[in-house]
């Protein structure tokens, strides 16, 4: 009699087509929980340690706090929400399903599935974000400065988090039509109205930058505004590469899910079960892919990572970034970043040689009274 009330209360814990029994899961199943705690043990780290050094790099170094930028360290908050949290309630859930604890692992896995899905819509909206500030800066250049601020990046980042917060959400799933409804909102909605308008964006943006790099090839530009524009391409397929990161990583359990909720019910197989419970891994690899983007993109990201783990001077960080990634630069973009390095570098030297004729100068005030006061014993 106990047996059968826990049973059937662990049963309304799994989703439609693949319920879990704590009590009796195969041994299978057991080794793929058994690596999802271990990947999740080795990542989490990585993930809450790599965003927060994105974060505070963009806050702290002058030579990354862009607009585009500060809108990539909004996406790691979300990223930075993973390791703090869902990460570990994915440990600890799995921890309990290995020990047979159901009626924990129930309620731990309402609260996983409501902040997993809060951050994957957060994660969405924060694409949205990105792709519409690279497309004021290239459209609409001479708007871009006023109409985007920091502040203004910011506070939409707060409405992407409101958006995410607010949005209802079932608990776990227990029956079919529940399930489908889930699919409805994290599947429909992001198809019919996000991915549209990053499509849209990305697209006016490409065409925009291919025009631009033509302009450049007929020298039809200016010297600064060819470096402008040089910067936006590279802000822009920097945008792309985690788009295309993201997409890579949410779909295959968007789509593997979306087949199972609009299809008949079927037995559950071994293979199945790894899947299902194999693909969460998959998005959560993305919050650790989009810190490790930035810094294989970005040289300012790798000097800065670099001088935060070391506690080193930014020369000092850029020639061990030079000893570890090399001379990297291709093509035209190299002239801007070298232009970047000489003015950074006529900036330093000009502040040295302005410190050295201030400390010549204070030498000779200091050397005149002595002169002085030999002349007058002689």
């Amino acid at each position: 009699m106990n047996f059968t009330t826990v049973n059937r209360t662990i049963i309304s814990c799994g989703v439609a087509f693949l319920p879990i029994h704590p009590e009796n899961i195969s041994l299978d199943v057991r080794v793929v929980f058994i690596i999802r705690i271990i990947v999740h043990l080795l990542i989490c780290p990585l993930i809450i340690l790599l965003n927060i050094l994105v974060m505070v790099a963009v806050k702290t170094k002058r030579q990354l706090r862009t607009k585009s930028n500060t809108a990539l360290s909004c996406l790691a908050t979300t990223d930075l929400v993973v390791g703090l949290l869902v990460q570990p309630l994915h440990i600890i859930l799995s921890s309990f399903l290995l020990i047979g604890q159901g009626n924990i692992f129930c309620n731990l896995s309402k609260v996983s599935i409501t902040v997993t899905s809060k951050c994957l819509m957060a994660s969405f909206t924060h694409l949205i974000l990105m792709s519409a500030e690279r497309y004021v800066a290239v459209r609409h250049p001479f708007v871009y400065e006023n109409l985007v601020t920091e502040a203004r990046i910011i506070i939409a980042s707060g409405l992407a988090w409101v958006i995410a917060l607010l949005l209802p959400m079932e608990e776990t799933p227990k029956t079919k039509p529940d399930f489908v409804k889930i699919v409805v909102v994290f599947v429909v909605v992001p198809v019919l109205l996000y991915f549209p308008a990053m499509i849209y964006f990305n697209c006016v943006v490409y065409r925009e930058v291919r025009r631009s790099e033509k302009q450049i090839a007929a020298n039809q530009v200016s010297l600064e505004a060819k470096e402008k524009i040089l910067k936006n391409k590279k802000a822009f397929y920097t945008t792309i590469v985690v788009l295309l990161a993201s997409f890579f990583c949410y779909f295959p359990i968007i789509i593997f899910y979306a087949i199972f909720a609009f299809t008949t019910e079927r037995k559950s197989t071994v293979g199945g079960e790894s899947a299902i419970y194999l693909l969460p891994l998959i998005p959560v690899l993305n919050s650790l892919f989009n810190p490790l983007i930035y810094a294989v993109r970005i040289k300012y990201f790798r000097v800065a990572f670099i001088q935060l783990l070391s506690r080193k001077s930014i020369a000092q960080a850029e020639e061990v970034e030079m000893k570890i990634f090399g001379p990297r630069k291709i093509g035209i973009i190299a002239n801007v970043e070298q232009g970047e390095d000489i003015r950074a570098s006529a900036s330093r030297e000009e502040q040295q040689g302005n410190e050295t004729l201030n400390n010549e100068h204070d030498t000779t005030l200091r050397t005149q009274p002595q002169v002085e006061l030999e002349e007058t014993a002689l």
